[in-house]
């Protein structure tokens, strides 16, 4: 039991934790600054980089919040997210401003926690999350809504009502901008966990899709429904991309209590134009086993949409492991390949010539994304200690720069060239342990790469008893060392 909680939290931390940057499109308004990708548009470190400056962060409120995207770095400056927001300066690591934000309403807590801070021109928008005591009821429960921020000052402009809560707006719901509008998966503010025995059900009376803020007033402008024969959106599982024109959706799908048949869940693939409010194309990806598919925007190109998912045996079904191509006009599969990963989704990274991913348990390979032919394999001969958890070695988050490949696990960092998968460096961080635990404590960390290196965030956390983690500890890597 201990062995498959370590390896689903593992996932957690890769897949849905990593916060990167979106593929350098033309036409696209993040600029690199949109969370959940694993494409930049930076110069990678050829030569094996070192620290130039670390700064130790604040008491942070949960090791679950901690969890969530909760690092980005826009031109000079490193964003970090908890129960506070800070602006550090990229070059000095010095402080330039935080900003917590405090509840004033007797059932809530203090802390209004802050999550998936992305960039976008002048502003930040992220996610609140804070918890509540239900009225008539012994547990807390979450409650979340949209943040914005000036970016300079770190000033709250504005945030929503209420858009969801409880366990099923926990891992995902990265914010999405678009021509100055905010897409996100929301419910309406009555919702509870689920009808009284039906946990994970959903209730009639909910309202579940994706949402539309204008940026600059916080006004809702409107709600974004699909229609599934099993259910409706279920938002633990469910992620919205762009490309800069329409809406990806991968959408989760959970049974309505008024259905007779409550073990369905499964997985859509939605394009939707937000402009005309239609849905071009929804393909379903998965039956009864949902949950783990991998789906961000670094998996997108300008032909392309790459799905991936890694699902072991077990005593009732056999392996669900792939990676699909599906045509971004049509959503037609253009080919598929099994693979051999059994810690749920794998991450990519996909440019217009080539794309990046595991596929056994210590290799990497470069497809051609329109064909799926293989180009190179990088098999890894480094056995870290994390590799105790899997099958053979360690399972690779890749991310891309313009010449640089680097694949992280939890405590190596590997450079490879794009090109030839040629291994140009590898480094083990030294991550501290903080939390004085002989076991149940484990370290966690986030990277993103900068010109010439890249910014790493870690702590440690214990995996027992009441949630402790430590503040976290940021660091700059850079191949110049460059401290001014």
């Amino acid at each position: 039991m201990k062995r498959a909680f370590i390896i689903f939290l593992l996932f957690f931390l890769f897949s849905s934790g990593c916060t990167t940057r979106v593929p350098d499109y033309a036409s696209h308004p993040y600029a690199g600054t949109q969370a959940g990708t694993m494409s930049w548009d930076v110069n990678g470190a050829i030569v094996r980089p070192s620290p130039v400056w670390t700064y130790n962060g604040k008491d942070v409120f949960s090791e679950w919040y901690y969890r969530a995207g909760n690092l980005n770095v826009s031109g000079d400056v490193v964003y970090i997210s908890g129960d506070r927001l800070t602006a550090l300066d990229l070059k000095t690591g010095h402080e330039l401003w935080e900003t917590q934000l405090k509840n004033s309403l007797p059932n809530e807590n203090a802390v209004t926690c802050i999550l998936f801070p992305t960039i976008y021109k002048d502003k930040i928008v992220a996610v609140g999350a804070r918890l509540v005591v239900e009225k008539g009821s012994d547990y807390y429960s979450e409650r979340r809504n949209v943040l914005v921020f000036d970016r300079v000052t770190g000033k709250l402009l504005w945030k929503s009502v209420d858009i969801g809560s409880k366990l099923e707006y926990f891992n995902q719901g990265y914010p999405v901008i678009l021509n100055n509008r905010i897409y996100l998966p929301a419910l309406n503010g009555e919702y509870r966990a689920a009808q009284p025995g039906y946990q994970s059900m959903a209730s009639k009376k909910e309202e579940r899709g994706i949402w539309v803020w204008d940026l600059n007033t916080g006004k809702l402008l409107d709600k974004i429904f699909f229609s599934f024969p099993e259910g409706e959106l279920c938002l633990s599982i469910t992620n919205v991309i762009s490309d800069g024109e329409n809406l990806y959706v991968m959408a989760g799908v959970t049974p309505s209590v008024d259905k007779t048949n409550r073990t369905l869940d499964p997985q859509y693939l939605i394009a939707f134009n937000p402009r005309d409010g239609k849905v071009l194309w929804q393909i379903q990806l998965t039956d009864n086993m949902a949950g783990t598919t991998g789906f961000n925007s670094s998996g997108m190109n300008s032909k392309v949409i790459v799905v991936s998912r890694s699902v072991a045996p077990t005593a009732t079904h056999g392996p669900d492991s792939w990676i699909r191509a599906y045509d971004k006009k049509t959503g037609k599969i253009l080919w598929r390949k099994p693979i051999k990963v059994w810690v749920s989704a794998v991450d990519i990274s996909l440019t217009e010539d080539g794309l990046f991913a595991q596929v056994t348990d210590n290799s990497l390979s470069c497809f051609d994304p329109m064909t799926g032919k293989e180009i190179w394999t990088y098999k890894c001969n480094y056995r870290p200690p994390s590799a105790g958890f899997f099958t053979v070695g360690p399972v690779f988050c890749p991310f891309l720069t313009r010449n640089v490949l680097y694949l992280t696990s939890i405590d190596m960092i590997i450079a490879l060239d794009p090109d030839t998968g040629k291994e140009l460096w590898s480094i083990v961080p030294p991550f501290p342990k903080i939390i004085d635990e002989e076991e149940n404590s484990n370290g966690s960390w986030r990277f993103i790469p900068v010109d010439s290196g890249f910014v790493t965030l870690y702590a440690d956390f214990s995996m027992s008893g009441d949630a402790m983690l430590s503040p976290p500890f940021v660091q700059l890597w850079s191949a110049t060392n460059n401290k001014k």
